[in-house]
């Protein structure tokens, strides 16, 4: 099967979208790995039946309301329910003796997309007799994928590998315990997003708000230049308690990090890590 190339965009394109969305928008899309940026940008193109980059940076120019919308189309909306099973079940392997005489625990998942990971760290929590105890800050930049996260509701076509998922992960939890179809959707129990909260935020652009015992940011830095992951990642470490956990995704590295010689391995090849005393 062949497949239609994507419109090229010039290296002059690029940056004048890089000065619309930063002085318009105040977003830096400067970090963003070129190759899969240009990538995404030029899915926009075909998507929208643009001629090329000049067209859209002069509708992001002179229409704000396209903004959100395109902000959607951008950013890496990939998730799951306990994606990359293992990892999740190294994750419960330190949850209860790292947090279990902790009278509250914050959580910040960075880069929620439309929260099915956030459903995930919350039935883990609650099976691990946590969750009361604890306060889930779940953020990213698109606000249609936040919408969707607070809905907790989900194409049905996605039951059976997020059962599975669940299964590898918790096999003694029956999936009816939190989810069932409902007008021909997957519906996640709305208990599980009793201590959540959902805000816009920019990891890139905006400072941290807060301390954390745990922060998740999986599938993120994969998109960003080295220099930017450094960047990034020390802000993230700073927000994070000592003694706390960082989680990335299975097919990220720390390597370009420095702050990252603040943390030692609790599970490399999952890569979850802990911020030394």
């Amino acid at each position: 099967m062949l497949f239609e190339a994507l419109p090229e965009i010039s290296e002059k394109e690029l940056e004048h979208f890089f000065q619309i969305m930063l002085t318009k928008y105040g977003e830096d899309f400067r970090g963003y790995a070129p190759a899969s940026l240009k990538r995404r940008l030029g899915t926009v193109l075909k998507r929208y039946g643009l001629p090329n980059m000049q067209t859209l940076n002069q509708r992001l120019l002179t229409q704000p309301e396209y903004y959100e919308r395109f902000i959607s189309e951008i950013t890496v909306s990939t998730t799951e329910l306990f994606r990359d099973p293992s990892a999740w079940v190294a994750l419960k392997n330190q949850l209860v003796p790292l947090f279990a005489s902790f009278p509250q625990v914050h959580i910040w998942h960075v880069g929620c997309s439309t929260g099915e990971e956030v459903l995930s760290v919350a039935i883990l929590l609650q099976e691990m007799g946590l969750y009361d105890r604890t306060q889930i800050y779940a953020t990213d930049i698109d606000r249609s994928a936040l919408e969707q996260a607070q809905k907790a509701t989900y194409p049905l076509r996605h039951r059976e590998l997020y059962e599975k998922n669940l299964k590898a992960v918790l096999p003694n939890v029956p999936f009816s315990k939190y989810a069932w179809e409902e007008q021909g959707n997957l519906v996640f129990s709305p208990s599980l997003l009793r201590g959540v909260r959902f805000l816009r935020h920019n990891v890139v652009t905006e400072s941290t708000f807060g301390k954390f015992e745990i922060i998740l940011c999986r599938n993120l830095l994969i998109y960003l230049t080295p220099s930017l992951q450094d960047q990034v990642v020390t802000k993230l470490i700073r927000a994070l308690q000592a003694g706390g956990i960082f989680m990335i995704g299975t097919k990220e590295s720390l390597f370009w990090c420095q702050a990252a010689q603040q943390l030692i391995p609790l599970n490399e090849v999952e890569r979850i890590y802990q911020k030394k005393p």
